[in-house]
């Protein structure tokens, strides 16, 4: 059996998170954490996306992961699943460090998972009009505006999911614009 690029893309970025998660150390080793990155520790950008704050955080996101991926993500390549991974998670952690100078530390899968959905909600909304991802999107925007929070003892950066959910639709929005090999929407 052979899968799907959208499901080689869950399971890399499933099995990322699971052993970035895997022992406590790794969060400090790994997270977006201003400091680090202002003495030159810049691959936090990407490693903050895969570490979790405990095993409620990452099981959370990696359900968020299936369900985008299961609903949004028919029949893309792996090339288009890994700029659109890669613009999210670096999108989000850009913004991060640019506009909010408050912001110390980040980490968890959120950020680039708002981008996933957004992304794709967004690009194929736009060509063909799916109500599915008409949904989706009206989903996500009332989900950022008013159900931006906690889910319960974990802490949450609301701003991050935002700033994912901007650089997915920021992906969608160059990609259809640019025409840059169209995904196949059958």
């Amino acid at each position: 059996m052979r899968l799907s690029p959208r499901w080689l893309a869950a399971a890399a970025l499933t099995l990322l998170a699971l052993l970035s998660s895997a022992r406590p150390h790794y969060l400090a080793a790994l997270e977006w954490e201003r400091g680090a990155m202002a003495e030159g520790q810049w691959p936090r950008l990407l490693t903050a996306h895969f570490v979790h704050l405990d095993a409620h955080h990452l099981l959370f996101n990696l359900l968020g992961l299936v369900l985008i991926v299961d609903l949004l993500m028919e029949q893309w390549t792996g090339s288009e699943l890994a700029t659109l991974i890669l613009v999210s998670a670096l999108g989000t952690s850009v913004l991060l460090w640019c506009c909010e100078p408050d912001v110390r530390w980040y980490a968890g899968l959120s950020g680039l998972l708002h981008g996933l959905w957004a992304g794709a909600a967004l690009y194929v909304w736009l060509a063909r009009r799916s109500a599915i991802h008409a949904c989706a999107l009206l989903v996500l925007g009332i989900k950022l505006v008013w159900l931006n929070n906690g889910t319960g003892a974990t802490p949450v950066l609301p701003i991050a999911h935002e700033y994912g959910a901007l650089s997915g639709m920021l992906w969608a929005l160059t990609r259809r614009l640019l025409v840059i090999a169209p995904i196949r929407l059958e």
